[in-house]
């Protein structure tokens, strides 16, 4: 006898198909031959041997493609009964071994072709509901592992027999009829029990695109992936995958009111994690060639830092540092499983209207997997991970990826970073050190990963910069912030004749070559060369940079020569012995410049760091340094961090000690006078020692009871 199934439209289960006959015994034909002709009844006999521990059989679409091509494209039209129907086949073969255990066999598959099924999810529509589809974005949110109801087992109160009922997922289905004695309701009752009912483990997760792939602009869309049995709890948020799946549609409802709207979600039939830093973005073997060809050119850095934002005058050493830190050093894991992080981070401090914001877009755009953030609307939620309880979760507990883990093996841009809130910046010390986010509320705990580069921005609290001040006194970042930025820059806004003019006549260029090309956009003229734009495209446009920096990143890992390395600790030592009592350098320091040298090879496509990349970290570095962190002509890192040279520091300690002292002698707290006239004995000057006074007033570490006397703060 010849069975067949029809297709019809139904609601259970969200399929929307058209009315279709498939013949059961051709389909089941058709896998049987499969099996024989590619030799998986070896891998049968082992799932038999396996299961029940192992459930799942994973097949090749390039196999079936090659066995049956008609096999395949319906596979593509109709997957959910043409996998079942070859699930039965398996389960056929291992089932009687295994007669008391459930009889679930997932049939997984592999290498499907993307260009037959892979489609963003913005441009999901109603006309693929039912058919076996792709999608790759990036985890956003997960439930925990549930189980659901397979086979509900209802006994019959009239004789006490049970009843199984197939259940989809939804609501529970009861029968209206015993099988048994064919007693219907109301006459009789079923009791669910869970006992002898088969469950099967079962996860909701919510899917986001690529950023990368989105137009300026656009919202990034979401859809649902539900996954089931044995491929529940293996992906978390901020992992970026594959969805190979079924789409289906669930008809959405006002309480009880079915309505003609329908949510559209994942099946999952398998899926793929993107380990791959860059797999987002293609090259060809054309683009190779180019890129190859492009590396050979002398002066290589120089060509690319032209290439950043080319309307934004000047800027050359920011510019340069922001080139390696596209392409990155390298991220080493030892074999004790401790990492060392290869990602570069760039902290960028100055005055209102210095194209911050505009180099931190560009620079979202044009790295591979770039988020760009605003500090004035993140949290310290938004930027690593957060609990929420919403429908997603129907009221449980859920965690959502920030931007940082978003970010992950990529770039984030994070502009305003002043306007954050303490607490919120302190998030991100283990994101950016640790390259990890770890999350505990709620009763959720667990550790997502952030290995990316981060670009901050953020303006002087003053207003302006002030050149008296140190650093650390312009942005409210606490010291361990601070320390784990690699390069700082200070943008100042001063007015210079020279300077001015030239970047007066930059502006000027680039908004008359941006009003000729409006002007021929609206005559429709082309091929006309602007002559005022030379200055204005950059040595390597966009895509070619994009695609640049993804070869580089996935295929270059250069290692230090003995040279670069000699050159490295020489420079180390000298700087570190050359400032007398003060510390220059750290070996922070040290591990910065190591990963901008490896940077710089990457970006000469060099398996090997020179000494002249050695040389250019160490100038990034030096010049920043020179910049944020000079006393008196030395270098010394207690400014950049604490505000204060070692010298100011000793200075504090001996006004904070004279306080003391004198306190505990004459059993009361000291004239400001006296303070002043026995810090002035000791070697301190009397301006010096007054500002002292206020400084320390002004950070609570003393207090004035009267105008007369200052007393210590208790810190008991």
């Amino acid at each position: 006898m010849t069975y067949k199934i029809l297709l019809i439209f139904s609601n259970i289960g969200g399929w929307m198909l058209s009315p279709n006959e498939i013949e059961v015994d051709t389909v089941r034909a058709l896998w049987e031959g499969f099996f024989d002709q590619f030799e998986y009844r070896d891998r049968i006999n082992k799932l038999s041997e396996l299961y029940p521990d192992e459930k799942s059989l994973y097949i090749s679409f390039r196999e079936i493609t090659d066995y049956n091509n008609e096999f395949s494209s319906n596979l593509i039209e109709y997957p959910e009964i043409y996998l079942s129907i070859g699930e039965s086949v398996i389960r056929e073969d291992i089932y009687p071994a295994r007669i008391n255990d459930s009889r679930r066999v997932n049939i997984r598959l592999l290498e499907v072709p993307e260009q037959d099924v892979q489609y963003e999810i913005r441009n999901i529509r109603s006309q693929n509901v039912g058919k076996l589809i792709s999608v790759s974005g990036i985890i956003r949110k997960n439930t925990e592992v549930l189980p659901r109801l397979q086979i509900a087992a209802f006994v019959c109160s009239a004789c006490g027999e049970i009843n199984n009922v197939p259940q989809d997922r939804g609501r529970l289905d009861e029968p209206s009829r015993c099988q048994h004695c064919d007693t219907e309701k109301p006459k009789t009752r079923f009791k669910l029990d869970t006992s002898e009912s088969e469950f099967v483990d079962v996860q909701k997760i919510e899917i986001q695109e690529n950023p990368e792939t989105l137009d300026g602009g656009a919202q990034p869309q979401r859809i649902t992936v539900i996954l089931e049995d044995d491929i529940t709890g293996r992906i978390f948020p901020g992992d970026r995958v594959t969805i190979y799946g079924v789409l289906k549609a669930e008809q959405k409802r006002a309480g009880a009111v079915p309505l003609t709207e329908f949510n559209i979600y994942v099946y999952c039939v398998n899926f793929k994690k993107d380990s791959k830093e860059v797999e987002s973005v293609k090259v060809t073997q054309e683009d190779e060639k180019t890129i190859i060809e492009l590396s050979k050119q002398p002066e290589i850095i120089e060509k690319l830092a032209r290439s950043i934002a080319p309307t934004i005058y000047g800027m050359e050493m920011v510019k340069t540092s922001l080139v390696l830190q596209m392409f990155g050093g390298i991220r080493k894991t030892m074999k004790d499983g401790t990492t060392m992080r290869g990602d570069i981070h760039i902290l960028m401090v100055g005055d209102p209207g210095t194209a911050k914001s505009q180099l931190l877009k560009y620079m979202a755009e044009v790295s591979p997997r770039g988020v760009f953030a605003f500090g004035r609307g993140s949290s310290a939620a938004g930027l690593t991970a957060a609990a929420v309880r919403d429908d997603f979760g129907e009221g449980r507990w859920t965690l959502e990826a920030g931007a940082l883990v978003l970010a992950d093996n990529g770039f984030a841009a994070i502009d305003e970073l002043d306007k954050m809130d303490e607490r919120d910046t302190a998030a991100m010390h283990e994101a950016m050190e640790q390259q990890t986010v770890t999350i505990s509320k709620a009763g959720i705990m667990a550790t997502l990963k952030s290995r990316c580069s981060i670009l901050g921005a953020a303006n002087p609290k003053f207003g302006r910069y002030d050149q008296n001040r140190p650093i650390v006194d312009q942005i409210d970042f606490p010291p361990p912030l601070i320390s784990r930025f690699d390069v700082i820059f200070k943008i100042i806004d001063q007015p210079s004749r020279e300077k001015d003019e030239k970047l007066a006549l930059h502006i000027l260029a680039a908004h008359k070559v941006g009003e000729i090309y409006k002007s021929l956009e609206s005559s429709k003229i082309e091929d006309i060369e602007v002559e005022e734009e030379k200055g204005m495209v950059p040595p390597v446009d966009k895509e070619t940079l994009r695609k640049y920096v993804s070869y580089a990143r996935s295929k270059v890992f250069p290692r230090l020569s003995e040279e670069a390395i000699e050159i490295l600790k020489d420079e180390y030592v000298n700087t570190r012995n050359a400032g007398g009592e003060s510390i220059p350098i750290t070996a922070r320091q040290l591990e910065s410049t190591i990963r901008l040298a490896e940077a710089a090879a990457k970006a000469r496509l060099s398996p090997i760091v020179t000494p002249k990349d050695a040389l250019l970290a160490k100038a990034v570095v030096d010049f920043y340094l020179k910049d944020v962190s000079m006393n008196n002509g030395v270098v010394d890192i207690d400014i950049l961090l604490t505000g204060m040279s070692s010298g100011q520091r000793n200075e504090v300690e001996t006004v904070h000690d004279i306080i003391r002292d004198m306190k505990r002698e004459n059993k009361r707290a000291p004239t400001v006078q006296s303070v002043i006239e026995t810090a002035v004995s000791r070697g301190i000057s009397k301006e010096r020692v007054t500002t002292i006074i206020n400084n320390m007033k002004k950070n609570g570490m003393i207090y004035s009871p009267n105008d007369r006397t200052v007393d210590l703060v208790s810190r008991d």
